[in-house]
């Protein structure tokens, strides 16, 4: 009898983006993808959540100066480099409050006066054309009170089960933006040294004295993936005992192996979300290597859209994409020759959700990849 024999790593049948349109994706395609010039949308987008939530449709530039501002000044309590620019005149306003040396009125007088002019244009935008969701309408032109007029995509939003993930998802995000310029990225500082801890499931950046927590992986992680499992592609549950549960694709459990000559199974990219249901079913197995191209897609993905551990990625599996999928292949043989059972994940359906009641049909019988 033939064998089914699996090319490895043909990605011809992946669907890493799904392409689905909703506010909630669109959003965060706006806030995780593209080039980052200053951590201005980071503020914005969360100012705007927080107002929306309340109901309104209709908010002045003076009612969003004073959450904007507050935000980007405490970014520059944390990191004093919040734009890629030498200078600001409003992230100087900014500083001149942090230091004592503005009042607080005069800071939202600056903030409208300053802190919009780009923001309010640009913020809606993926990859410089419109995004296919509006939020809301400009209204600072002919207007006495300036200001935007919020759409009901951005107010069901800001009411929905979402927005709470969103705003750590943003949060996570300016985490690393602004860690990526303090340290260099650009000559890799950031990449080598990034880590993963355990116990507080966060990205760690050691430094001479301490490891100095960058953000926690499932914020950093769980918008790229749009809120779902990288195996069964089920929307996965927020709730703590629920998930999302950080997980190594090729297992942890190598390191123990004496023969282990892969790369670091610790590290960024290996890492992925999923659901308990199959973080439990899937224990310390490799995934079949016909889900593989996924995690490949997803790495080649981040690298390609500028995302802030793009020079992690590129250190730890290579400059180009051939060299990626070399790489790749080759810790996947390894992983697999010294722990031989894998685990094929669920059909990756479109709708419901994995909770710990409602378990996705998961084969648990081990299964051995065939390679040519």
């Amino acid at each position: 009898m033939a064998q089914n024999v699996t090319l490895l790593f043909d990605t011809s049948d992946v669907d890493y983006r799904r392409g689905v349109v909703t506010a909630e994706s669109v959003w965060r395609a706006i806030v995780l993808y593209g080039a980052n010039s200053a951590t201005y949308k980071f503020a914005f987008g969360a100012t705007l959540l927080e107002i929306a939530a309340t109901g309104r449709d209709r908010v002045a530039l003076e009612e969003l100066a004073p959450r904007y501002a507050d935000l980007l000044c405490q970014a520059l309590q944390r990191n004093p480099r919040q734009c890629i620019a030498t200078s600001s005149k409003f992230l100087d306003a900014c500083r001149a409050f942090n230091a004592g040396d503005l009042d607080r009125d005069t800071l939202h007088r600056r903030t409208v006066q300053l802190g919009f002019t780009n923001v309010i244009d640009a913020f809606p935008q993926i990859g410089g054309a419109p995004a296919p969701v509006r939020y809301y309408e400009d209204r600072r032109k002919n207007s006495p009170t300036p200001g935007l007029l919020l759409r009901d995509e951005l107010l069901r939003l800001a009411r929905s089960v979402h927005a709470q993930v969103l705003d750590a998802e943003t949060a996570a995000r300016w985490r690393l933006v602004e860690t990526a310029w303090a340290t260099g990225v650009s000559g890799a500082v950031l990449g080598p040294s990034l880590v993963y801890d355990h116990a507080k499931q966060e990205l760690l950046l050691p430094t001479r004295q301490r490891r100095k927590s960058v953000t926690g992986v499932v914020p950093a992680l769980n918008g790229y993936q749009d809120g779902r499992c990288a195996y069964c592609d089920r929307l996965m549950a927020q709730g703590e005992a629920s998930g999302p549960v950080v997980e190594h694709v090729l297992p942890w459990k190598l390191v123990t192996r004496p023969f282990w000559t892969g790369p670091d199974v610790d590290a960024v990219w290996n890492l992925v979300l999923s659901c308990t249901p199959c973080n439990q079913a899937k224990q310390d197995r490799a995934p079949h290597e016909s889900w593989m191209p996924w995690l490949e897609q997803r790495n080649n993905d981040l690298i390609d859209s500028r995302h802030p551990l793009r020079e992690t990625l590129i250190t730890q599996t290579g400059a180009t994409a051939t060299t990626r999928r070399e790489n790749l292949k080759n810790a996947y043989r390894t992983a697999t020759e010294l722990l031989p059972s894998t685990w094929t994940p669920p059909k990756r359906p479109h709708e419901g959700q994995c909770t710990p009641g409602k378990t996705p049909p998961i084969s648990n019988a081990p299964t051995t990849s065939v390679r040519a």
